[in-house]
């Protein structure tokens, strides 16, 4: 018997064993998720109830496959109301609107009755996103014992890997995991970024953002949020940006006076628009007073939103702002989806047993050259 390739093969087989419980150490150490107002929360493991208000926060569980999991929602993240087909098997309660300060105590008293109910405890996640108001219902539920309350607002985010950020925090609360939608969307930034970058700097195109409010038919220009870190990251020249803007600004002639002031501007209208049944003629009959000469590109739902689907956004607006470098259909250097991550943060482990292995099987094999040589 050759003790010698025995003893090369049981300290490989060690050392296997000691990678493995560094690895299952970490693990069952849990991890960390901080929300954009700097809070930090720790999690044992995957969350095994969510409540979460927000369409793309939905979609984005939905996306990572734990549907299963959300046991309460907004009413505008509903399958009824939205149709999309990942949340067809959403079985979780209606909690109404978070825009309105008036429903707290509904939200608070609804997510008790659930903790009462057994279908979720008091540390199960509440993440809140969109709304600046969810800052105040995170207090009134943490007063009533709610230990895990995350809190991401629109007018946060400065740059478009904030949306990326959150996919990845949201995707490992839900399933403890990295997805591949995440290396998708990244895929498509890239791919985003790396074409606008061969725009020289002054034949940027001009574009705004403007938000619509159908209850009362008027204009705002979006100014800080997602759809502004798109248009930076699409590198167009954003002339409804202000510093001091805050999150939106202005009426129906703020935003015609800066189309005045700059023509050939892109305008990109909130989903709203379209929502209340109308279209970009509707728009320029109502404001541009019939006038040609600006593009108008009615945004999707899912465009500046909180999900993996915005990356997709993001190339249709590159795409309404430089049509000569993308072709219609994305052409051939459109990321295809696939995930061809290099998997640092999950498989370093593999990669480890995989060297392991190799070394193992070069000393084994050169310990039986040496003695079928000699």
């Amino acid at each position: 018997m050759n003790y010698k390739l025995l003893s090369i093969i049981a300290v490989g087989a060690m050392l296997l064993t000691a990678f493995a419980a560094v690895d299952a150490s970490a693990e069952d150490a849990g991890f960390d998720i901080t929300d954009d107002t700097g809070k930090t929360v720790h999690f044992d493991g995957p969350a095994e109830h969510i409540a979460v208000n927000g369409t793309g926060a939905v979609l984005t569980i939905a996306d990572a496959g734990a549907v299963d999991k959300i046991v309460a929602v907004d009413q505008y993240s509903t399958y009824e109301r939205t149709g999309y087909e990942q949340l067809k098997g959403l079985d979780a309660i209606n909690l109404g609107s978070f825009f309105y300060e008036t429903n707290h105590d509904l939200i608070v008293t609804s997510l008790l009755n659930l903790v009462s109910e057994g279908k979720m405890t008091v540390d199960d996640p509440v993440i809140l996103t969109g709304f600046a108001q969810n800052a105040a219902l995170r207090e009134i539920l943490e007063e009533a014992g709610f230990t895990h309350v995350l809190v991401w607002m629109t007018q946060n985010i400065t740059e478009y890997d904030d949306i990326v950020d959150f996919v990845e925090d949201l995707t490992m609360i839900a399933t403890g995991e990295r997805s591949e939608s995440i290396q998708q969307m990244r895929e498509k930034i890239e791919y985003v970024s790396s074409t606008v970058s061969q725009v020289p700097e002054g034949e940027r195109a001009k574009a705004i953002s403007v938000w619509y409010t159908s209850s009362t038919g008027s204009l705002m220009v979006n100014n800080i949020g997602i759809a502004g870190s798109m248009l930076e990251l699409c590198n167009a020249e954003n002339i409804g940006y202000r510093e001091d803007g805050g999150s939106r600004y202005g009426d129906d002639n703020t935003v015609i006076s800066l189309l005045g002031e700059n023509p050939g501007t892109i305008i990109f209208i909130s989903d709203s628009y379209a929502s209340s049944g109308k279209t970009a003629e509707d728009f320029r009959n109502e404001f541009l007073g019939g006038s040609t000469d600006y593009p108008i590109v009615l945004m999707g739902a899912l465009w500046n939103n909180y999900c993996p689907e915005s990356a997709d956004g993001l190339i249709l607006m590159a795409q309404a702002l430089y049509p000569e470098l993308f072709d219609a259909q994305g052409g051939d250097d459109t990321p295809s989806g696939d995930d061809t991550s290099d998997g640092s943060d999950n498989n370093a482990l593999l990669w480890a047993v995989a060297l392991i292995v190799a070394i193992i099987i070069v000393v084994a094999a050169y310990a039986v050259f040496k003695r079928t040589h000699t």
